[in-house]
This record gives C-alpha cells, sequence and structure tokens, in this order.
C-alpha cells in the first residue's frame, strides 16, 4: 500500500499506524520535528518493541537503496504502509518519505526500515538478529547506493543520480567547442596527461590527481568542455556539484569530497566555484581540496565566471589548481565556425531556401558580433527564426531570415551595452517583437 502526500504527512498516521508494531514505530518516528528527532523516536521505540533484534542506521539515497533492496534482497516485501512524497523544491520528483521492507540476505533474515527524510538521501534503519551478518548487508548496501546508477551523481542539498546530464555528456565531443586549437590542445593534454599518467605520477613520488580551472565570461564554453572530458573518459564516473544547498556548508563540502575519494578514480566538477567558498567553509574546502586527505584518482575541473571573487590561497599554489585556463570570447575566426555548425544542423539547413548565401550570411555576422559568446551567437540565429515564425514566415528561410538575424544581432549589442552600464537598465523593457537575449544553457 502507498500513501501519497504533497505538504504534510499527519494524514498518512492512521494508515501506518493500523499496519502493526511496525506501523507504531513508523507513527512515533514522525512525532519528532527534524531528521535527527525522527531517527532517535524510530530507534527508541525499535528497541523497546524488539530488543532481541540488532539495530544499525546508515545514510544514503533512498533511490539507490530500493535499487539495491531489489536487485540483492531475496522475497522483498512490504511490511508497513510506504508514504511517497512529491519533492518540487529539488528534482520534481515523487520520493519515499518513509517505509519498511523485509527479506532475506545470504539466508539471514533482515528488515529495512525507511526513517522519515524531506531530501532524496535519508536514514535508513537496519533490523535483523545475526549482528554480523546485518554489518556485512550494510557495507554491502552503502557501497551499491553511493555509486551513480548511470554515470553521473548531481550534488545539490544531496547526491542524486542525474541521467539528464548523462543524456548531455554523450552529445558532447571537442570538436563541439568552438575555442582556439592551441586552447583545445592545451586542456586536452592536460587531462590526457592525467588519464594515462598514473604510473609515471606513481614513479616520480606525485600524487595522481589534477585540478584544472578555468576562467571567462559566462557562454564561453566551460561547461561545455567538462562535457566534453567527461566523453573523453567514459569509464570515469562523473560528480558535478552545483551548489551546497540544505546542508551546512562544511558538511556539504566534506561530504563531496568523501564520495569522490569513495568513487575514484573520478571527475568532480565544481559549477562557479566562487559562489561556494564562503567565509564558513574556506578552511575546510583548502583542507579537502589540499590536506591530510588523499584525493588520489580524483579529476578536479572547476570554472568561473568571476576570478576575482576567489581566494588567492586556491589561485596560487598549484597543488590545488594546477592550471588555470582562460576561456575569452571567440575570436572572428572561431565566431565563423561556430555560426556554421549552427546553420549545419538540421534544424536550420532544411528550411534554407535554395541557393541561401550562408557564408554571406555569417560574414555580416562576424562583422557585426565582436565581443560575442557563442551563447549570444546562438540567441540570434534560433531568435531570428523564432521571430519568423511568429509572423508564419519560417518554413523557409531567405532572406527575410538575412534581415531578421542581423536585427537580432543589432538587438543584443543593445543589451550587452545596458549590461554593462547599471543606470541604462532601467530602460529595458520586454517587446512583443520576439527579439531578446535567453541566456545560453553551456556556459
Amino acid at each position: 500500500m502507498n500513501t501519497f502526500m504533497k505538504n504534510g504527512y499527519l494524514d498518512t498516521l492512521p494508515a501506518i499506524a493500523n499496519a502493526d508494531w511496525r506501523g507504531d514505530c513508523l507513527s512515533e518516528s514522525l512525532r519528532g520535528h527534524n531528521n535527527a528527532e525522527y531517527d532517535d523516536a524510530l530507534l527508541r521505540t525499535v528497541r523497546r518493541v524488539r530488543p532481541q533484534s540488532h539495530t544499525l542506521f546508515l545514510t544514503g539515497d533512498r533511490e539507490q537503496v530500493l535499487a539495491f533492496l531489489r536487485q540483492e534482497v531475496a522475497d522483498l516485501r512490504e511490511l508497513a504502509p510506504t508514504t511517497e512524497r512529491f519533492n518540487n523544491d529539488v528534482s520534481d520528483a515523487v520520493q519515499v518519505f518513509i517505509g519498511w521492507w523485509g527479506g532475506s540476505w545470504r539466508g539471514a533474515a533482515i528488515e529495512i526500515v525507511f526513517s522519515p527524510t524531506w531530501y532524496g538521501s535519508g536514514s535508513t534503519l537496519l533490523l535483523g538478529d545475526d549482528a554480523a551478518r546485518v554489518r556485512e548487508f550494510a557495507f554491502a548496501m552503502n557501497d551499491f547506493a553511493e555509486r551513480p546508477q548511470g554515470r553521473t551523481l548531481l550534488y545539490s542539498g544531496s547526491w542524486t543520480n542525474a541521467p539528464e546530464i548523462d543524456a548531455e555528456i554523450g552529445k558532447i565531443a571537442w570538436d563541439d567547442i568552438v575555442l582556439p586549437d592551441t586552447l583545445i590542445a592545451e586542456v586536452r593534454a592536460t587531462v590526457e596527461g592525467w588519464a594515462t599518467g598514473k604510473a609515471m605520477y606513481e614513479a616520480m613520488g606525485f600524487s595522481w590527481r589534477r585540478g584544472i580551472l578555468l576562467v571567462g565570461p559566462p557562454g564561453t564554453g566551460k561547461t561545455m568542455i567538462g562535457k566534453a572530458v567527461a566523453a573523453q573518459l567514459p569509464e570515469l564516473p562523473f560528480l558535478y556539484v552545483r551548489d551546497l544547498r540544505n546542508h551546512g556548508q562544511q558538511d556539504a563540502v566534506s561530504l563531496i569530497f568523501r564520495r569522490a575519494r569513495k568513487l575514484a578514480p573520478c571527475i568532480l566538477v565544481l559549477e562557479d566555484v566562487d559562489t561556494l567558498i564562503t567565509p564558513a567553509n574556506r578552511s575546510v574546502l583548502l583542507n579537502e581540496m589540499d590536506g591530510f586527505k588523499s584525493n588520489e584518482g580524483i579529476l578536479i575541473i572547476a570554472s568561473t565566471n568571476h576570478p576575482h571573487l576567489i581566494d588567492e590561497a586556491f589561485l596560487k599554489r598549484p597543488s590545488r589548481f594546477d592550471r588555470v585556463f582562460h576561456i575569452g570570447l571567440p575570436e572572428g575566426a572561431e565566431r565563423a565556425a561556430f555560426c556554421r555548425r549552427v546553420l549545419s544542423r538540421s534544424a536550420f539547413a532544411s528550411r534554407l531556401a535554395p541557393g541561401f548565401d550562408t557564408e554571406g550570411l555569417i560574414a555580416k555576422i562576424v562583422d557585426k558580433s565582436k565581443g560575442f559568446t557563442p551563447a549570444y551567437l546562438k540567441e540570434a540565429l534560433t531568435g531570428a527564426a523564432l521571430a519568423l515564425a511568429h509572423t508564419g514566415n519560417a518554413d523557409v528561410l531567405d532572406e527575410r531570415y538575412t534581415a531578421a538575424v542581423l536585427a537580432q544581432v543589432d538587438e543584443l549589442k543593445k543589451t550587452m551595452r545596458r549590461l554593462k552600464d547599471p543606470a541604462a537598465l532601467a530602460e529595458m523593457t520586454t517587446g512583443g517583437d520576439g527579439i531578446g537575449y535567453r541566456r545560453g544553457t553551456d556556459d
């Protein structure tokens, strides 16, 4: 039996309480006010009812724990009604809030209880008569739960699987990144030197780890570089840190590096690292990156749009960020290559009018787009098509498309000037002509 809730849980108490002594234990746990009180109340009640059972708590991602139970526990069955909740704070997903299962593992009876939690990761209580087997089960479940079901684990308050990032990784290759060939070659050489150089690192007495910092304006390709590295090393887990929500920041930093060490060799990406470093976690992050604990087998790729906000302690010691790459604005040849690539995609190429002067359009864009990032160039090309679609003229892209693209470029240049002048922001309005800037997805 599954009970579903969106915001509260008190309405689920009657269904749980009617189960048996297990339902009573779950009901008692819900009388707490936070995760620690939930765990304490659950354990206290279980020990009162089943003093002969060995108990053990561990914490892990709920979806991973459930996957382990379905795969490893024989005769798995629900022993008390499961309550699910809709989590629209982070993932817009249905997650198990509380539940109780039983079965056998390697010939021993085992019971698994989800203590209440409002996050994707929470406490699991194990019960069994064989203490040694309960411990073995806990280690096996924990090892399974800490590994991604695909390749990617996303940290945003807690670790969750991220199949959508897995799909994106599969679409990105080095050839998709429009940057100077020499810069791409340097980044690739740094990554390949680490990936293939374990024996050399060990022979020279160095720890097999590497830290890369990507610096540059938004929309220049920093996120794409991280995905290209992941695509280049498909056998390695990909750990992507977006923010430090929901946990105390010091705890979050430690959790992140503990998981990376557990999964090493792996790739750890710190998105917008300047926003992650705070006075509260500065010393912890410094120690985790270059302290007493080993980061053997971890390739760290961090990015920032604002390097001046990063503490010099992170920038001036190579053992933290060994290489700093400046991902600048594309020059004319790179802007042309990017436009050519976008216009060659089927969504555009199939609609271009016969004889359409693609190279002529690209030359005009390059001439007028100095200072544009790939994200701005993409907006000019796609925004023009959308503007024509509003007028019913997007089936065939002809000279009207050329005019619309150049109009988009002019409007985006005005937007860029306004963004550099805070006083001019008051003049910015949203019009109905379909021209405007939308933030690109690939920073």
